[in-house]
């Protein structure tokens, strides 16, 4: 089958029905143009993982596209895992590890091990080729054809969606014949050291085939860059774990049961990533009890913009955290319509220990996710409590410097009170003797022989001065003494009509009857306040 007679999945299927399966959709997913980092490109040759177990025996191989073909011809086997690595868009993890602060940091919560290299770029690889898919076009279809896998599926295989799918086929006589779900989950981390989220988008497809019983999983492992290598490996050698156990082949006949270690890695990778922001938001907190305590400098070290980043990333998690307990939710539903449709054992006391052990599994996931999330809820709570206090302190430090000034400002008024009453002292006289340019006092030069003299005269009317300079002083005292009575008599007035209105409006409300009139004349003189 050549590139250019590929099948147009998935109208080439027997199961294809134009009025309910998303074909189009399907389509335009699958194509082999690159848009962005988010639909990656397919590779000319493939390089697959494929684990397969069958009756007790686990075989892993490496796969090209000859070998794909064999493979897909020969009888399935029990659990088949299909692995689709891409390669990630941008690689940092070099430069993460030669952050001595930054690898302290990772190795000190078991994130990143910066001596493992990313699975989906083997050595052997000549040249790194970013955003690309680890299989070929023609051999994706033919894996997908060959299963019959749902339409739906392919937004998940190529695409980002995050939502949970399940569809079930039945014959002529009204009997299950396969049983398929599929869905995303991520793993988040935010490395503070070095400001990147390491973030691991786990896509699984399960078909269960009932007449043969057999089980095929399309894993799906995609991140932006490759700090979450440590985990993706990780999940790799858990499906080797699973697939060479003998004790595996008791579990092959349920499709839930296989696929729950995503969950346990998951889980385990939010328990050592919240141990940073804890770590960080404790920091921080120490500095503003080092600011309670009197250390004035601490409160302008705390790092707010961290703290914020911090914030942003915790509510990040927990709405992950959130739909992964969704989708347990939803397992949960289908583990019980599995067992009623397929196993046709509809009463749940009379299932067997397989189910009852799946169940457990998903109560104690369940539980613990929903611990990690309260515990990163705490976190939060935690820095918004901090950025309150923060935000306390500095209102705290305003008021203080705000006293200060006032103070200030006080002594300022006190100073030119004082330089107003002397001015307001000598105004009447200067404004007398302006107008009225008396000479009550004069000089005449007398003396002879070039002796000049100058003897100073006094009026008689001197008194006529002072006869209108005090009484006009005073008047002007008296003035401005019953101008300012007035008005501050006005303002107490008008403060206390005011807290009148606002308590009958207050009286108003608790009887329930208050007016619209009286509502907007008090929203009126509170906004001309």
């Amino acid at each position: 089958m050549t590139e250019t007679n590929l099948p147009d999945y998935p109208f080439c299927l027997p199961s294809y029905v134009a009025a309910f399966d998303d074909g189009q959709l399907a389509q335009q997913e699958l194509k082999a143009e690159t848009r962005s980092w988010r639909s990656e490109g397919y590779a000319k040759e493939s390089d697959v993982l494929i684990f397969d177990h069958h009756h007790g025996a686990g075989i892993r191989r490496r796969c090209n596209d000859d070998d794909i073909n064999r493979i897909l011809a020969e009888p399935p086997p029990k659990v088949r895992f299909i692995l689709l690595l891409p390669t990630v868009h941008e690689k940092i993890a070099d430069t993460v590890a030669r952050n001595p602060a930054a690898a302290k940091v990772l190795r000190k919560n078991e994130l990143y091990d910066e001596h493992a290299g990313d699975p989906a770029d083997p050595e052997k690889a000549s040249a790194w080729i970013g955003d690309q898919f680890n299989i070929s076009r023609k051999s994706l279809f033919k894996i997908m054809t060959k299963y019959d896998i749902a339409p739906a599926a392919c937004s998940h295989i190529r695409g980002q969606e995050q939502i949970f799918g399940s569809r079930a086929r039945k014959n002529q006589e009204n009997k299950i014949t396969s049983f398929e779900f599929w869905y995303a989950i991520r793993a988040r981390a935010y490395y503070r050291e070095v400001d990147q989220d390491a973030d691991l988008k786990m896509t699984i497809v399960t078909k269960y085939d009932v007449a043969s019983d057999t089980t095929v999983v399309l894993l799906k492992y995609r991140s932006f860059n490759d700090l979450p290598c440590r985990l993706k490996r990780e999940l790799i050698s858990k499906v080797h774990e699973l697939v060479m156990q003998p004790t595996t082949e008791s579990i092959v006949s349920n499709p839930f049961a296989i696929t729950l270690f995503h969950f346990n890695s998951t889980a385990q990778w939010y328990r050592r990533a919240a141990r940073d922001p804890r770590d960080s938001v404790r920091n921080e907190e120490e500095k503003a009890h080092d600011q309670a305590k009197g250390n004035k400098n601490e409160v302008n070290a705390i790092n707010v913009r961290r703290l914020h980043l911090t914030m942003r990333n915790l509510d990040q998690d927990k709405l992950q955290l959130t739909f992964i307990l969704g989708v347990i939710d939803r397992l949960r539903k289908q583990h019980d319509l599995f067992y009623k449709l397929v196993e046709r054992v509809p009463v749940p006391e009379d299932r067997d220990w397989l189910y009852l052990r799946v169940d457990e599994e998903f109560d104690r996931l369940e539980n613990q996710i929903t611990y990690f999330r309260s515990s990163i809820e705490d976190v939060s709570n935690r820095a918004q409590r901090l950025l309150d206090l923060l935000f306390n302190l500095s209102g705290q430090q305003n008021a203080r410097w705000s006293e200060k000034v006032g103070l200030q400002a006080m002594h300022e008024s006190a100073s030119m009170r004082a330089i107003a009453i002397v001015s307001m002292l000598f105004l009447p006289g200067t404004f007398v003797c302006g107008i009225l340019g008396t000479n009550l006092f004069s000089a005449e030069e007398s003396g002879s022989g070039g002796d000049p003299g100058t003897p100073f005269k006094v009026s008689s009317r001197w008194w006529i001065l002072l006869v209108t300079m005090i009484p006009l002083t005073g008047l002007t005292f008296l003035i401005w003494f019953v101008w300012r009575s007035r008005t501050e008599s006005q303002v107490t007035k008008k403060i206390a009509e005011e807290d009148f209105q606002r308590e009958e409006f207050q009286k108003d409300v608790e009887s329930g009857k208050g007016s619209k009139k009286r509502r907007r004349s008090l929203a009126a003189l509170a906004a001309f306040r």
